[in-house]
């Protein structure tokens, strides 16, 4: 049987659809800059070990010596360059799956926690994570099992899984609170029905643009943890791992530190201000 809720969901859409034929979203020129750049920073990022000139390991030339290639040597002699080219992956990759997970478990816990009617419990346990520094989350569980990428991984998740619950939590409180929701409850739609057929899908938009913030958050904690050593295992490298290792022959070949620092702000700024620019849009 078609409840009343459904049927205000429905016209819902039907109004926001038609809002959207009338009005349609059409991105700037100023987004489809922001997306071309941070594409072009991606597929080096991804691509790059195939169109590295030289493997990361190669000894090219002497230590940073600035007329080798494009960007010169490394404290070993090794091009830059291809290191940058190498070096982009966990950077890319580490953060997606990290920023995916967490903004998983978050939504749930969060509309978990909304639905119930005490939740002081979930919301105090989510509060212990929260307060503690992202970068000292990961040093812990560096400590204890060592430098690998599914241990930073895991350290970004432990990291953004507070924030994205509360941020699901408060967007799903006003949804709960609805006519439309109280109607389906009071004719008795069970709570789980009612979760995933009316709530969550309200949630996606305004959970998508929070889990752009939470990945720029992922990206600066990998480069972070780059930067103290627990990057990659040697020779593979990060652009972070590459800023900590060059950074004592800066005055030789800066480009050394120059190269990987303008990358990381080469994919952080245009996420930043596209997340931002979605975070408004999902506002209005």
């Amino acid at each position: 049987m078609t409840t009343l809720a459904g049927h205000q969901l429905r016209e819902q859409a039907a109004a926001r659809a038609a809002r959207l034929r009338a009005h349609p979203l059409r991105p700037s020129v100023a987004t489809l800059a922001l997306s071309a750049l941070l594409g072009a920073v991606v597929t080096v990022a991804v691509a790059g070990p195939l169109m590295a000139p030289h493997s990361e390991s190669a000894v090219v030339a002497l230590p940073y010596e600035g007329s080798a290639g494009w960007f010169g040597t490394d404290y070993l002699g090794r091009d830059v360059l291809s290191r940058i080219l190498h070096g982009g992956r966990p950077i890319i990759l580490i953060p997606v799956i990290a920023t995916a997970l967490s903004t998983l478990v978050g939504a749930v816990l969060g509309v978990a926690a909304a639905a119930l009617r005490r939740d002081d419990v979930i919301m105090r346990a989510i509060d212990l994570f929260a307060v503690v520094p992202s970068i000292l989350v990961a040093l812990v569980l560096f400590h204890r099992f060592g430098a690998h990428p599914w241990v930073l991984t895991l350290a970004v998740v432990v990291s953004s899984i507070p924030f994205t619950t509360r941020f699901a939590r408060s967007a799903a409180h006003p949804i709960l609170s609805s006519g439309y929701i109280e109607q389906a409850r009071m004719i008795g739609e069970p709570l789980p029905a009612i979760l995933v057929r009316d709530v969550l899908p309200n949630l996606i938009r305004p959970v998508l643009a929070d889990a752009g913030l939470r990945f720029i958050g992922a990206i600066y904690l990998v480069a972070a943890a780059g930067f103290l050593g627990f990057g990659p295992p040697p020779p593979s490298t990060d652009w972070g791992s590459m800023i900590s290792e060059n950074i004592g022959g800066a005055g030789l070949n800066p480009w050394g530190v120059i190269a990987p620092s303008l990358m990381v702000l080469l994919l952080t700024i245009p996420t930043n201000l596209l997340a931002d620019r979605f975070a408004r849009r999902v506002a209005r």
